[in-house]
């Protein structure tokens, strides 16, 4: 993160680096088909960020503030109905154990605070960095590398502040914002109450395997006459798998992966979920192709189940894998007339194209059928009806070019759109009165400085 000052009496290390990103977007389509009467909406957000690290010889030291705004939203007063704009986005300590010495591995740490947790593609932990206001975690990340071997630990324990907090009564954590903020993405709802993960890799000349296991957990729920209440207790919900990256050569890369999830979800119900995918990309010259498939298991919305199939891709990046318009698994809901708990999960099939026309010119092209996972309900079956609709969603096309205009300003541009068909809009709440083609493009320019760049020359 930017650029070094040596200090000769300690070795510290210090950064100070900045961003401001803007993002203009022309919106008829994006998340969901728009309705027959709708007119296009037309806005720009701006992400403005200062990062401060230092790094010690055996700690490191991390701040991010940024503040997050649609352009002309502000009030004379700021109201609480807004939600926080600015806010930490990262602020975490980092304790080195190892040493030359004692511990003689190449990295043995305790990372505690406010934190981006990312691995490996961000499938399932990303830092979701395209969202203006990006992802990060409260957690304790205990971390280990030694020789090409990989295993880190987190945890993470959130309670509400207010009434039941921890130096009065109660434990109960409700998850939900009092502001109209949505937590998290794939229309979870609520926010875990706990978490708990492993992650294990090796690494070596021909790429990377590795391990996740993630459970999550969430306070227990009751529901009387409609009320929903929370109650002692947790609903948790496990993920294990596992992932691959080869590299047999220096034109040719693949992927692949498989996760299963289970015992709980967030309601309590019984889970049983999983995600296979697998992808390659050929490099010749300067064009690239990648294709590939994702496959996200679903329940079966025309007959009503006991156990939930719905695969959840937990804390990731949607918008790098399913569609840059984000139609699926991102805010939102995605299931027979918006409701999660009759999404039909998905099969994604994808050929991504990138051109690097010049080292600061690249030109990406990525085109995606999308089909059900599983069975679709008719429109006006119900729940438990035998009527199922045609199982393929639609075309993604997205289009996008991006230009380095110095080493740290950048601007990039982009068009999709969804040639969606009659079950998407079944699966698109409200399932009704659309038109079958959406449309997105935007218009983005990033500013990240490095404000001690002067102060080494050198680098």
């Amino acid at each position: 993160m930017g650029v070094v000052i040596i200090h000769t009496s300690s070795l510290a290390q210090v950064s100070l680096t900045g961003q401001i990103r803007t993002r203009t977007e022309l919106r008829d389509g994006q998340g969901t088909l728009p309705a027959k009467d709708a007119k296009a909406s037309f806005f720009t957000t701006q992400r403005t960020r200062l990062n401060l690290g230092y790094a010690a010889e055996r700690f490191r030291f991390l701040t991010s503030v940024q503040e997050v705004r649609v352009w002309g939203s502000d009030q004379s007063t700021i109201s609480n109905l807004e939600g926080s704009k600015f806010f930490l986005h990262q602020a975490w300590g980092e304790l080195i154990l190892s040493d030359s010495v004692t511990i003689k591995v190449d990295n043995l740490s305790v990372k505690a605070g406010r934190q981006e947790i990312i691995y490996d593609d961000s499938r399932l932990l990303g830092n979701l960095d395209w969202l203006q206001q990006a992802r990060r975690h409260d957690a304790v990340v205990i971390r280990f590398s030694h020789k090409g071997w990989i295993a880190d630990a987190g945890f993470a324990f959130n309670q509400n502040h207010g009434q039941d907090t921890p130096n009065k009564s109660g434990s109960l954590y409700n998850g939900i914002p009092t502001a109209p903020v949505v937590p998290g993405t794939n229309g979870i709802g609520m926010l875990y109450k706990s978490m708990q993960y492993g992650y294990f890799a090796r690494t070596g000349k021909l790429g990377k395997a590795s391990l996740l296991f993630f459970k999550d957990d969430f306070q227990k729920t009751t529901t009387v006459e409609n009320t929903t209440t929370f109650v002692p207790g947790v609903n948790s919900r496990v993920t294990v798998g596992a992932a691959v990256f080869a590299t047999p050569s220096e034109h040719i890369k693949l992927t692949s992966a498989a996760y299963y999830q289970g015992n709980q979800d967030k309601l309590g119900n019984p889970l049983e979920a999983y995600n296979v995918t697998a992808a390659a990309a050929f490099k010749v010259y300067k064009f690239t192709t990648n294709p590939g498939f994702d496959f996200l298991s679903g329940n079966n919305t025309a007959r009503q189940g006991k156990v939930n199939r719905r695969f959840d891709p937990l804390y990731g990046t949607p918008h790098k894998f399913w569609g840059m318009m984000d139609y699926f698994y991102a805010a939102d809901q995605f299931g027979v007339d918006g409701s999660l708990s009759r999404s039909p999960g998905l099969l994604d099939i994808y050929l991504k194209n990138t051109f690097a026309a010049k080292e600061n010119l690249v030109f990406t092209l990525d085109l995606h059928e999308f089909y059900a996972g599983n069975k679709v309900a008719a429109a006006t079956e119900g729940a438990t009806a035998e009527k199922t609709a045609a199982g393929r969603l639609g075309t993604e096309i997205d289009f996008v070019v991006n230009y380095n205009i110095l080493k740290n300003v950048n601007i990039e541009a982009g068009y999709a759109t969804m040639l969606g068909t009659t079950t998407l809009d079944l699966l698109k709440a409200p399932a009704a009165n659309k038109q079958n083609t959406g449309q997105w493009a935007y218009l983005m320019l990033n500013f990240a400085p490095d404000f001690l760049a002067k102060a080494n020359p050198g680098k």
